[in-house]
């Protein structure tokens, strides 16, 4: 982790030094997401399995000491998290991102507002050797009260970030009303994630963890290039890159080509990848992860160096 970890620096090119930690040497992202906890807990359920917090505590150092080495940078908070962080098995080289959003994000409901983590700040995840912090934020554009409450909350954490000297991402979540059919969703879908992605591009975020823009590829194949080259348009001279959102890797495969021939500079991937390793015993986590997860994982990653835009050439930096 971070040699600047020490002390936070408010300069600009201190923000775009931590960036590129999260990189490769040619500025790629390949990066892998544990930092889950509702949605992890909700995987458990659905699974059957019993799997308290020490247990998913184990399980996230397992997938971290099988998984880290391979990518450029992980995302991991600090409740579940914390025996990875603090057993060292997230490698030097690996860029740490850590998230500033409390438990809640998995609630439905319309009108969604992210919260903050009362005990845990910028400058806590500075002390842990972040590199960048990361916002997850609910958003629906074409509703003014709450989009302007994650407006505010986006400028008030760019703020607090960028004081402590960290970089920040920001994860528009764009979801369903509980009036809006299924039908109506996929149709609205593509102008929603690429209208969060302009909205939110204005506030200061040193980079955007967005969907993939067309809501069912598989049925839609055509529909990719163009949708992703006007989600790069909204994000502007602000570097994206794109979010797994539980996809299956094949899937995923496709949209990392499409997503990085039109100006993403990689990927951050979570449960699509390490979904089949969850498990209550810590010895099969780490078979399974070793023997599925780290394959597929490698492929994204060879996906994203062949196709992705540098960070260097994505914001002109």
């Amino acid at each position: 982790m971070s040699s600047e970890a020490a002390g936070g620096t408010g300069s600009d090119a201190g923000r775009r030094r931590r960036l590129r930690r999260l990189a490769d040497p040619r500025g790629v992202i390949a990066g892998i997401a544990i930092d889950h906890r509702d949605s992890l807990r909700v995987m458990v359920g659905q699974r059957g399995l019993t799997l308290a917090t020490p247990e998913l505590r184990t399980f996230k150092m397992v997938l971290a000491k099988v998984l880290a080495p391979l990518a450029t940078a992980i995302m991991l908070d600090d409740e579940l998290g914390s025996a990875a962080l603090h057993e060292g098995t997230v490698p030097p080289s690996v860029g740490l991102i850590m998230p500033l959003e409390a438990q809640g994000y998995e609630a439905g409901g319309d009108g969604r507002t992210t919260t903050l983590l009362d005990q845990f700040s910028p400058v806590d995840a500075l002390r842990f050797g972040a590199d960048a912090c990361k916002l997850l934020v609910p958003y629906r554009a074409d509703d003014a009260p709450s989009s302007a409450r994650q407006e505010a909350l986006v400028i008030a954490a760019v703020a607090a970030c960028h004081e402590a000297g960290l970089p920040l991402i920001v994860e528009p979540l764009v979801y369903r009303w509980s009036t809006e059919s299924p039908a109506a969703y996929a149709e609205a879908y593509r102008r929603l994630v690429v209208s969060a992605a302009g909205r939110l591009q204005p506030l200061g975020a040193d980079l955007l963890k967005v969907p993939f823009p067309v809501h069912d590829l598989a049925a839609d194949p055509d529909a990719g290039p163009d949708a992703c080259r006007a989600l790069s348009e909204a994000c502007r001279e602000t570097p994206w890159v794109l979010l797994g959102a539980g996809t299956d890797t094949e899937t995923f495969l496709d949209q990392v080509r499409l997503a990085g021939s039109a100006g993403a500079s990689g990927f951050l991937v979570g449960r699509g990848i390490w979904g089949p390793a969850l498990a209550e015993d810590p010895n099969e986590v780490e078979r399974v992860a070793r023997a599925v997860c780290r394959p597929a994982f490698e492929r994204c990653r060879q996906a994203g160096e062949l196709f992705a835009r540098p960070l260097a050439l994505a914001s002109g930096g």
